[in-house]
């Protein structure tokens, strides 16, 4: 039963992330992030972006900049899709922010 349990929450965390995952895709393409970045624009710059906080930070500056309108659930999302596949900083618990 414990496996069971065990196995269905997974299942679920994972699901749910994968969505974030693609949500976040998705606002990036709608909002043209890449009009004004390449991937080149995604390394790590130890001057600039050097943790996971500094790059919510500069999303959040975006997304202000830009007058995206997303919620901070969205820009949490972007935040971690960015850290997932750029940056890999140590991000904090996936609680709600």
């Amino acid at each position: 039963m414990f496996k069971l349990i065990l196995l269905t929450t997974s299942l679920l965390f994972t699901t749910s992330l994968s969505a974030d995952m693609q949500e976040a895709e998705t606002l990036i393409v709608q909002a043209k992030c890449m009009k004004c970045h390449n991937t080149q624009d995604f390394k790590h710059r130890p001057k600039k972006v050097n943790n996971f906080e500094k790059l919510h930070t500069s999303v959040k500056a975006c997304v202000y900049g830009t007058k995206t309108g997303w919620f901070d659930d969205e820009v949490m999302d972007v935040t971690r899709y960015l850290n997932a596949k750029h940056y890999h900083y140590k991000a904090p618990a996936l609680e709600e922010e």
